[in-house]
């Protein structure tokens, strides 16, 4: 059987498919060689299992593989499951808040029974559904809810004086409360879940503060050491990382807090400081010690936090480093509470450094053996020791028994990280020198009166120099990040100036002196270039792993924007900054310091480095620059880097695309002339218009406004002359020529203010120079552009009739007959030589919702008769128009002059247009001299009712010629025309536009027109008021009519849609702020039922939003002219908001989802503000509470995630009203209520959640 043959068009497109030749399908002997992939294996990732899978910032580039997931498309994938979650937590609080309500404002008689009978169904609700899997989640959380209601029964029970009757009272309590907490326990192991075990935590540490009160400082070290121990047996006893991580995050925060408390009362309970140093200190050690090992046991193990850091998009870090991680906030807190001491505050520090130190290298897989001496008998012999020490109060050589432990206790941790370096990571390298920082700084005394001052700075430039030698000998992005990134981070928060830095000074108080802080700021440059000298070239990355979730974010991780080199350079100008503002720094000093990134740019790439997007830097530089020349001057010293750092970046741009054949491999390096041209003038134009506005900034030691204005026209003028003499016929000339006007401009300015003669000159000859000679350039290149595409136009042209010609000589009829099938297109298909272009051009007139006209010469179809000059003149007299109005005269007289002058021009632009048979441009669908008379008819419009003369608000005459001169000149866009289908629509929408803007613009400048919505056309005299708002009116309904007529001919011509949604729903809304009621109300009425048969439902939701207004624009008079009070607006938008939630109820039942978003959101807009506005914050409350419920429930039952997180915004909008009515003294029964319908609604929908849990998870 003999193969078809297949068309050449389809053996081309599969040619192209196949993305190369596959030489297999010849008989060639030809071996198959590995891939690349095969050959190369990625080498194993040295994962740390004490800190887990934790995203660095920082790392080398990474492929441009298009958007990663990030924390919104996590949301997105898992929204449901963490959405869920979140409802269960909301039932705690709401349960917990109802419980201390009911406790606390109700009688024992009513309160008391009521708290068990909701415990004890808790309970029975965790029996019945926790063996069920599909509601263990649910049943977990109603056991938690009883568990703490029956902890907030004890306490009531002992507010109400129950255990008065007992010797102890107090201990009374805490024994119920411990009970309480076995009970807890039995729970959570009758249920296996560690959930309900955790609150556990938070009694337990309740019990050991609240011990404080009756057994002092003593009790409360007791009781803390012991909570700790139980929460960690609880651990161990069920083997779970989660009780374990708890554990050590909430002993350390718990001491922490007593440590720093000054005597502080939270909720009623007194929390005892801890002064006893060395009782505290033996805690701390007791704790630490605990906490090591248990950091070290459960290192493996699966915890809360690292689950909670990674739905953040943080990565998964292990439970050892979350653990530790929290825990040192807590650590961190006791150590500044004894910073006073310093000694005591590092044998502290030393401490947690120890036990911490042989608890990450055990579990990085270091013997034991070999550490235990180090880190456990000699530590333990050191802190028994000072048990005796401290009591005879030793002191060694000046220093404390505290300040010798810390040492010793320093040098046992030195030994053990220098014997096992290769075993420390880099994550633990950078995170501990940033807590080194973070200690140093909160330890070493630095203020003004303080001689620690080239400690703290020596100290920590020595750790950040360390950081960065051991990243260039690791090669390490993560250490070269921190290094760069960290000093300029640790400037912004603690110098600079003293009252407006980041972090005040009463928390930490560190002064610099000027000499000291422009010594760190050197240091801190030096470093970073040091490091992005050597690593950028292997491309360290900021950006690569910046999730990509959104095309914005993916854009800037690919494109570099926040590479190293961009970050350091912007960190430091952002901190030099806020410095040399802030008074802290020298002016010679911050000012070289601030021009020492873009002169490093260049002078890398002058010396051969890589360009690491110099572009970046320079404007980075321009913008700070700016600030800077706003506050102190000297816009002379930018401008001159500025041009000295662009001058040799053009140089070395040249000398790189010379040495390069293809210029692919340039990319990123900037080396675009015109680009850095635009960016030099730009900035200098912008320097000098700062300088003009502020001509008195400066400082006394610095350049006056003469000097710095006089080096600032020298720059100019070199500036000038590098441009003039590139090339300026490049894509950029446009944007250039007009920075160079502008720059010229600017100097100009302050040259005047300057009062510096001969600058002026210079510039007014610099201006007839650069101005004509770039005019010549300028006006040759626009034609020139014209010429080529005339000619353009016509070659294609012909080119198609060579093509047309050829293919009807291939077909060898010579009678003519080919010719007349090629043109016959009237008697079905025929073939024609395809013209891409022509077919363009013919679609666009095909969908084009503004007419066009063809020219008389087809090959010149889609050029158009711009009339400029008649334009211009419209222009003129609409601004004469303008200002004779403004000065007084008539203001009717001038509108209607100025339509008529305004309709003369545009017939004659009409009558020049269609001499020619070429079509005028539009402007939105509109004739440009149409569109540019409407805007200056406008113009006098409003400029007549603000001017400085007498406006009588009853005198509307004006509108009447107003409405009379814009439908005149509109008309010429139609009168006379085809296509009226399409001109017609356009026409009302312009005057309709133009009517609107003229009432609305005027009203918002402060004129004197009516009011929307309270308009009365029968409340003036007739001439004056009542003809002219009549006449408007008629217009108004004129217009929405003919939209009618219009859309009824186009559904009976089956024709397509060719307003859209948003021009349909324009054209209902704008009648209603012109209208006294009926055309507002007719529009509406119409554009709902044109929306609905259209199928738009943006349509119907704008209207019915509208429709309670225009609604009271008709009842505003209609109502006491017939002497009736008829419902206002408040009452039509609860109406409408009504039936708007009744429509979405009505979608889910009909199963018509297309309208159901546009029913929730009405019924939003609608009676929210109603019921606010109608019966206060307690209307607002019931609103928002009835539509969380509708929109909770619709979002369930048809799978709509975003109307449940909806649902749930409207909650928590209800929670902050209802928390303003408590402020603001609501009732109890209100309280009451509120609480009662809020966990009722949480009951039933976290119920329903559950049930469909599986439905929902697909969804």
């Amino acid at each position: 059987m003999e193969e078809p043959q297949e068309d050449d068009l389809l053996r081309e497109r599969a040619f192209q498919r196949g993305g190369g030749l596959d030489l297999s399908g010849f008989a060639l002997n030809v071996e198959e060689e590995p891939s690349p992939e095969e050959e190369i294996q990625p080498e194993p990732k040295d994962v740390d299992a004490a800190i887990g899978d934790v995203y660095s910032p920082f790392g080398t580039p990474s492929p441009d593989d298009g958007p990663s997931d990030d924390v919104v498309t996590g949301l997105a994938v898992e929204g449901e499951r963490r959405l869920g979650q979140g409802l269960l937590v909301a039932m705690v609080v709401a349960y917990s808040a109802l419980a201390a309500y009911v406790g606390t404002a109700l009688p024992p008689v009513i309160a008391a029974p009521g708290l068990l009978i909701l415990g004890t169904v808790g309970l029975w609700l965790g029996e019945r559904w926790i063996p069920r899997p599909s509601m263990r989640l649910l049943g977990v959380t109603w056991v938690i809810i009883s568990m703490k209601i029956l902890y907030g029964f004890a306490l009531d029970a002992h507010h109400w004086g129950w255990f008065d009757a007992l010797p102890d009272a107090g201990l009374g309590l805490g024994v119920t409360l411990l009970a309480l907490v076995g009970l807890n326990v039995a729970l959570a192991q009758r249920h296996d879940d560690d959930a309900i075990a955790a609150q556990a935590t938070l009694i337990l540490l309740l019990v050991g503060s609240a011990a404080g009160g009756l057994y002092g400082e003593f009790g409360v070290v007791l009781m803390i050491a012991f909570g700790t121990m139980v929460l960690h047996g609880m651990a161990l006893l069920r083997g779970t990382g989660n009780l374990a991580s708890l554990g050590i995050a909430a002993s350390y925060l718990w001491v922490g807090v007593h440590a720093l408390s000054d005597g502080w009362v939270v909720l009623g309970l007194h929390l005892v400081p801890l002064e006893d140093g060395l009782l505290t200190f033996l805690l701390m050690a007791a704790i630490t010690g605990m906490n090591a090992v248990m950091a070290t046991r459960f290192a493996q193990h699966e915890n809360w936090f690292s689950s909670a850091l990674e739905a953040l998009g943080v990565g998964r870090p292990g439970l050892w480093a979350v653990s530790v991680g929290l825990g040192m906030i807590g650590a961190t807190l006791s150590v500044a509470a004894n910073r006073e001491d310093v000694g005591y505050a590092l044998a502290q520090v030393a401490l947690l450094l120890t036990a911490f130190s042989g608890s990450y290298l055990a579990v990085r897989g270091v013997a034991w053996p070999s550490l235990q001496a180090w880190v456990l008998w000699l530590p333990s012999v050191l802190t028994l020791a000072l048990i005796p020490l401290v009591a005879l109060e030793v002191n060694v050589g000046g220093w404390s028994v505290y300040a010798l432990h810390a040492a010793l206790m320093v040098a046992c941790t030195s030994v053990v990280i220098l014997q096992n370096e290769a075993n420390v990571s880099d994550h633990v390298l950078w995170v501990g020198s940033v807590a080194l920082v973070v200690l140093l700084t909160l330890l070493v005394p630095a203020g003004a009166e303080d001689t620690g001052q080239a400690l703290l700075v020596g100290g920590v430039l020595i750790v950040w120099a360390g950081l960065a030698w051991l990243a260039l000998r690791r090669d390490a992005p993560s250490l070269a990040g921190t290094a760069v990134l960290s000093p300029w981070a640790w400037a912004m928060l603690f110098v600079g100036d003293f009252d407006d830095r980041l972090l005040s000074s009463d928390i930490v108080s560190i002064e610099l002196t000027s000499q000291m802080l422009g010594a760190f700021l050197a240091g801190s440059l030096l470093i970073t270039y040091v490091v992005n000298l050597r690593l950028g070239d292997t491309g360290v990355n900021l950006g690569r792993n910046f999730t990509g979730g959104t095309e914005l974010s993916a854009r800037m991780r690919d494109a570099g924007s926040l590479d190293l080199w961009t970050a350091g350079s912007a960190l430091a100008l952002l901190t030099v900054l806020v410095a040399l503002l802030g008074e802290g720094l020298p002016l010679a000093i911050g000012l070289l310091l601030m021009v020492v990134p873009v002169v490093v740019e260049a002078s890398v790439a002058a010396f051969g480095g890589r360009r690491h997007h110099p572009r970046r830097t320079l404007t980075l530089t321009g913008v700070v620059s700016l600030m800077v020349v706003w506050n102190l001057g000297h816009a002379s010293v930018f401008a001159a880097a500025l041009l000295l750092s662009i001058v040799v970046l053009m140089v070395d741009g040249a000398r790189r695309r010379e040495r390069v054949e293809n210029l692919d491999e340039l990319a990123g390096m900037d080396v675009d002339e015109g680009g850095l041209h635009a960016l030099l003038l730009g900035f200098l134009m912008l320097m000098a218009l700062v300088r003009w506005l502020q001509p008195q900034s400066g400082t006394l030691d610095g350049l006056d406004l003469s000097s710095d204005a006089g080096a600032l026209g020298a720059v100019t003028a070199l500036a000038l002359a590098l441009f003039v003499r590139r090339e300026v016929l490049s894509g950029r000339l446009i944007t250039n020529v007009l920075s160079a006007l502008g720059l010229l401009v600017a100097m100009l300015l302050v040259s005047f203010e300057a009062e510096l003669v001969w600058l002026q000159g210079a510039l007014g000859l610099m201006f007839v120079l650069t101005g004509g000679w770039l005019s010549i350039q300028g006006e040759m290149r626009s034609a020139l552009q014209t010429t080529a595409r005339i000619e353009r136009r016509r070659e294609e042209h012909a080119e198609v009739e060579a093509r047309r010609a050829a293919f009807v000589d291939r077909l060898g009829h010579s009678d003519g007959s080919t010719m007349h099938r090629l043109d016959n297109t009237a008697q079905g298909a025929s073939l024609d030589v395809a013209n891409a272009a022509a077919l363009r051009r013919t679609a666009e007139r095909s969908t084009a919702r503004r007419p066009k006209v063809r020219a008389s010469d087809e090959s010149l179809d889609g050029l158009e008769h711009r009339p400029t000059v008649l334009m211009a003149f419209i222009g003129a007299t609409s601004l004469s128009g303008a200002i004779a109005a403004w000065l007084g005269v008539n203001h009717a007289l001038t509108l209607a002059m100025t339509a008529l002058l305004i309709t003369a021009f545009i017939g004659l632009a009409r009558w020049s247009a269609d001499r020619l048979e070429m079509p005028l441009p539009q402007v939105l669908g509109i004739d440009a001299p149409v569109a540019v008379g409407l805007a200056g008819l406008l113009l006098v419009e409003i400029t007549g009712r603000v001017g400085g003369f007498v406006v009588l608000l009853g005198d509307q005459v004006h509108v009447l010629a107003f409405v009379i001169g814009a439908l005149l000149v509109a008309s010429m866009h139609v009168l006379g025309r085809d296509q009226l289908g399409l001109r017609l629509p356009a026409f009302a929408d312009a005057l309709l536009w133009t009517l609107v803007a003229g009432r609305v613009v005027t009203l918002f400048v402060g004129g004197e027109v009516p009011v929307p919505l309270q308009i009365d056309p029968f409340g003036g005299e007739t001439v004056a008021w009542v003809l002219p708002l009549m006449v408007l009116e008629a217009v108004l309904i004129s217009l929405v009519l003919l939209h009618e007529w219009v859309e009824g001919v186009r559904r009976r011509r089956d024709l397509p849609d060719q307003r859209g949604a948003g021009g349909r729903a324009m054209t209902a809304l704008l009648p209603v702020a012109l209208s006294f009621g009926p055309a507002g109300l007719l529009a509406l009425l119409l554009g709902v039922r044109r929306g609905i048969m259209w199928r738009q439902p943006a349509v119907p939701l704008l209207a019915g939003i509208a429709l309670p207004v225009a609604w009271a624009s008709l009842v505003f008079w209609l109502g006491p002219a017939l002497g009736l009070a008829l419902p206002g607006l408040i009452p039509a938008a609860l109406l409408m908001g009504g039936v708007s939630l009744i429509v979405a109820g009505w979608t889910v039942v009909s199963e018509q989802p297309l309208w159901l978003a546009a029913a929730l959101q009405g019924s939003h807009v609608l009676l929210i503000p109603a019921a606010w506005s109608g019966f206060g914050l307690t209307g607002a409350v019931v609103a928002l509470l009835v539509l969380s419920g509708g929109s909770w429930v619709i979002g369930i039952l048809v799978l709509r995630r975003s109307w449940r997180v909806i649902g749930l915004a409207d909650l928590l909008g209800a929670w902050i009203g209802f928390g303003m009515a408590l402020i603001a003294g609501a009732p109890t029964n209100t309280v009451l209520v509120m609480l009662v319908i809020t966990v009722a609604l949480l009951s039933i929908v976290t119920w329903l959640t559950q049930r469909d849990a599986d439905e929902i998870a697909i969804d």
